[in-house]
C-alpha cells in the first residue's frame, strides 16, 4: 500500500512530543516534511530525518509535495490553512482548536462544499478516540438512544493566557474543546442552541469553573469543567433508553445493568502506549483511512462547527 504522505505545520512541544511520534508509528502514514515560520521546523525535522521548511502555512500547503497536512500550530495558523485548503485541494487533520471562532469554519464549510469533491477534514478531538472512550461508545451504541449525559472534565491548565486571548477564552479553546466534542458526539452533533444554560465562575484571577447544560428533543446533558486540578481528570456517565448506564474515565469503563448487582468492568492496559490511550493514534488512523477512501471522517471541520459555536456562547 502506498503510504499517505503528510506535511506537518507546527514544530512546538506538542508536535515534537505527541504528533510526530504518533505519525511516525502509524502504519500507512509517511511524514514528508515539517513547516514552521521560524527555525524550529528544521531542528525537529533533522531529529526525525525528514525535510524541514521555513515558510508561511499558505505557501507550504500550495507547493508542498504531500497528500494531506496535519495542523499543529496556533489557531491563527489553522484559520489561514482552512482558508486555502479547499482551493489547493489539501486534506486537513487539525489539532484543537481549529480556529478562534466559528466564522473561519463557516467559510471553510462553504468553500469545501463548492468543490466537485470536498477535501477530507478531521479535527483531532482525541478524547473521543481515547482507548476507553472507544470501548464506552461501543457499549452505548449497543443500548439504543442516549437519555442523559453527565460529564466532568478538569485539568491543571491553562493557568495563564495563550494566543493573546483572555484566560477564559484560553481555557475554552485549549482545554474545553475536548470535552465539548465528546458531548457533541453523544448528542449526535446537534445545533448550537442545544446549549440551554451555562455559568462561568472565576473565583481567583487564574481559577475557572464552567458548568453547561444541553437539551435536545430526546437527550439532556450536563458538563462541568475547570482548570483547578493538578492533573487531567475526565469522567462521564451515559444513561441509555433501556436503563443501562456506561461510566468511563481514561483508565476504565464500567457498565451498569438494571436489576443486576454485577458491574462489568474493563481496565485500560498499563502496557498501552500513551498515544493509543489518549486517542491520538486512533484519530490519525481514521484520518488516514478517510483520505484513502476506506471510511468516512467522524470528526470533520464542518461537524466541529457546533463546538466552536458553543465556545462562543460560553464566552458571552
Amino acid at each position: 500500500m502506498t503510504p499517505l504522505r503528510i506535511g506537518l505545520v507546527g514544530a512546538g512541544a506538542h508536535a515534537a512530543e505527541v504528533i510526530v511520534p504518533t505519525l511516525m508509528s502509524t502504519p500507512g502514514v509517511q511524514l514528508a516534511a515539517i513547516c514552521s515560520r521560524g527555525s524550529s521546523a528544521a531542528e525537529l525535522a533533522d531529529a526525525w530525518g525528514v525535510e524541514g521548511v521555513q515558510a508561511e502555512v499558505e505557501e507550504f500547503l500550495k507547493v508542498g509535495e504531500f497528500d494531506a497536512a496535519v495542523l499543529c500550530s496556533t489557531p491563527a495558523a489553522h484559520e489561514a490553512a482552512l482558508a486555502v485548503a479547499p482551493e489547493y485541494g489539501v486534506s486537513l487533520f487539525v489539532e484543537n482548536p481549529p480556529a478562534f471562532g466559528a466564522a473561519a469554519i463557516h467559510r471553510f464549510a462553504q468553500d469545501n462544499a463548492a468543490r466537485p469533491k470536498p477535501v477530507t477534514s478531521f479535527v483531532d478531538a482525541h478524547l473521543r478516540y481515547a482507548a476507553m472512550s472507544r470501548v464506552a461508545l461501543e457499549h452505548i451504541a449497543a443500548h439504543g438512544r442516549v437519555m442523559h449525559v453527565a460529564m466532568d472534565c478538569h485539568t491543571d491548565s491553562p493557568r495563564a493566557t495563550v494566543w493573546d486571548r483572555d484566560l477564559l477564552d484560553s481555557f475554552l479553546l485549549s482545554s474545553g474543546a475536548q470535552p465539548l466534542a465528546v458531548m457533541a458526539e453523544l448528542l449526535d452533533w446537534p445545533a448550537a442552541d442545544t446549549l440551554t444554560s451555562a455559568e462561568v465562575t472565576q473565583t481567583r484571577k487564574d481559577d475557572i469553573f464552567v458548568t453547561a447544560d444541553f437539551t435536545t428533543r430526546t437527550t439532556r446533558g450536563s458538563l462541568r469543567m475547570s482548570n483547578t486540578r493538578n492533573r487531567f481528570a475526565f469522567e462521564t456517565t451515559v444513561t441509555c433508553a433501556d436503563g443501562w448506564s456506561v461510566s468511563w474515565t481514561l483508565d476504565e469503563v464500567v457498565v451498569y445493568r438494571p436489576g443486576d448487582d454485577e458491574e462489568p468492568r474493563r481496565v485500560c492496559s498499563p502496557l498501552l502506549l500513551g498515544g493509543e490511550k489518549a486517542g491520538y493514534s486512533a484519530a490519525v488512523r481514521e484520518f488516514r483511512d478517510a483520505c484513502l477512501g476506506k471510511t468516512e471522517s467522524r470528526s470533520t471541520v464542518e461537524q466541529n462547527l457546533v463546538v466552536m459555536e458553543w465556545i462562543e456562547r460560553l464566552r458571552a
